[in-house]
């Protein structure tokens, strides 16, 4: 009787043993035996982000608010001589724009500090062109200081747009003196107004002047070490065009000065077709919601952070035609991307790193959570399948790296299995990145296979998500999938 005894408490020993060996947080969904033994993470593939940018490529989208001298003169250029007491808007509402940015998804809004006119936005005792010679406020007024709180109330992170050329500014012409106007300019912006998530700098006629961009780029990190400095700067690129569209192949490593970095793009786009700066006769060139919908697809969709301009009017608010189609595309969006079908599926791969549960295709549920799908070393090709007791409909897949280990993947592709059970390829990529969204004919299976097919190293995916799309978003037609 006691070895009978024995012999229950060492079986039940031994079934513990292999239940334990099969850990996962959804029994349901994966019957796996994973193993016991400890399996360390994939070796970063170098260059690879900050923990700064990586949280901004965690925002997605962010708004660009184009507001200054021009706006009252429906120019997009004005060359410095227009009067600054022609600068007065009627009832500047720095927290509708925030709210409307927070409101449609973006995570940072960043406003014009001053632009090529010269025209400075906040009351710096340093030129007599700006707010504090315009009868705005009685010259007491500070748009920098007014977005900068609205972004804090509204939970969105501030940055700011410092033009390096200058139309006004006498002391343009000697480039030590305008150095140093530009850098207490600087300095101000970067130690009255908060933390500052981006400065935006870009290159319009700066053709021929030189600049102490190194000068630039050392203050900014001693006075805000986790702002990030963009276009012409070391953390963010330029995509190349205005109009808000990445390439398909989209590499976040970049040569830059004889080495690689982690030079991340970002796409700038006017919800007003040409006009970055409010114009009365503007609505007219409003983008539709497919042109939106397209923006969004080829910006966010090849992973690239999307910065879309909206211009406050005269008054200081965004216009209202311009909200309502803001808020019409994010609604979209939102019914598109509101049910992720990939969590009702069963989850496999055809190889898990060291066969452990850390890295399990179901890690790919969440995104950003510091969890995902890997394969061993040597293996440079894989895929994840998803299997469904009934069939689904879907037209959106959602592929995400895991970018803090670098960016790996550079051929990807979705199948599908057929009425015959063979797979059928339905849509191709190269570059994954930050993440990836397939816009696919219609589909309706049982089995879905994401398949890396060349990598530079052991893939590793952040998020997978599978999606039927909003009837009023986009459809792509079998003939031009």
């Amino acid at each position: 009787m006691r070895c009978l005894l024995k012999l229950s408490y060492l079986l039940i020993f031994i079934c513990f043993i292999i239940c334990v060996g099969k850990i996962y947080a959804d029994t349901k969904t994966n019957s796996t035996c994973y193993s016991l033994k400890m399996v360390n993470p994939p070796e970063p593939l170098y260059p690879i982000p900050t923990p700064q940018q990586v949280k901004w490529h965690q925002q997605e989208m962010g708004m660009f608010c184009h507001f200054g001298i021009n706006t009252f003169h429906n120019e997009e250029w004005t060359d410095g001589t227009k009067p600054a007491e022609s600068f007065n808007p009627t009832d500047f509402n720095p927290q509708q724009w925030a709210d409307v940015a927070k409101k449609v998804g973006m995570g940072y809004l960043i406003v014009t500090a001053k632009h090529h006119d010269g025209f400075v936005l906040y009351p710096t005792p340093h030129t007599d062109y700006g707010v504090r010679f315009s009868p705005w406020a009685n010259g007491q007024g500070d748009v920098v200081k007014g977005v900068s709180d609205a972004c804090k109330n509204a939970g969105i992170h501030f940055g700011f747009y410092l033009s390096p050329w200058d139309r006004h500014e006498p002391r343009y012409n000697d480039n030590n003196a305008y150095d140093e106007y530009f850098k207490s300019l600087l300095k101000e912006l970067l130690t009255n107004y908060g933390p500052v998530f981006e400065v935006w700098f870009d290159g319009a006629g700066t053709e021929g002047h030189v600049y102490d961009w190194d000068g630039y780029y050392k203050l900014i990190k001693e006075l805000q070490p986790d702002a990030l400095i963009a276009i012409c700067g070391p953390d963010i690129r330029w995509v190349g065009n205005e109009d808000g569209l990445a390439p398909e192949t989209l590499w976040n490593v970049q040569e830059k000065d004889g080495k690689k970095v982690w030079w991340p793009a970002e796409c700038d786009v006017p919800i007003r077709r040409g006009q970055w700066f409010y114009h009365t006769d503007g609505e007219k060139r409003l983008l539709s919601l497919n042109q939106l919908l397209k923006i969004y697809y080829y910006s966010v969709g090849r992973g690239a952070v999307l910065l879309l301009n909206v211009s406050p009017d005269r008054s200081g608010h965004l216009p209202e035609p311009d909200v309502n189609r803001l808020l019409e595309w994010r609604s979209v969006l939102e019914e598109t991307f509101k049910t992720n079908l990939a969590e009702k599926a069963e989850w496999g791969a055809n190889n898990i790193r060291g066969n452990n549960s850390d890295y399990a295709p179901e890690m790919c549920l969440k995104e950003n959570d510091n969890k995902y799908w890997a394969t061993d070393d040597n293996q440079l090709t894989g895929y994840v399948t998803l299997k469904f007791n009934k069939p689904i409909v879907f037209d959106r897949v959602v592929v995400k790296e895991q970018i803090p280990l670098g960016q790996r993947v550079e051929e990807h592709s979705i199948w599908v299995k057929n009425k015959k059970g063979q797979w059928e390829k339905v849509s191709s990529a190269t570059t994954i990145g930050y993440k990836r969204i397939h816009c696919i004919p219609e589909q309706k299976t049982k089995e879905i296979k994401i398949q890396i097919d060349k990598s530079l190293a052991c893939p590793t995916l952040d998020f997978i998500g599978v999606y039927n799309s909003s009837p009023r978003d986009l459809k792509i037609s079998p003939k031009n999938k």
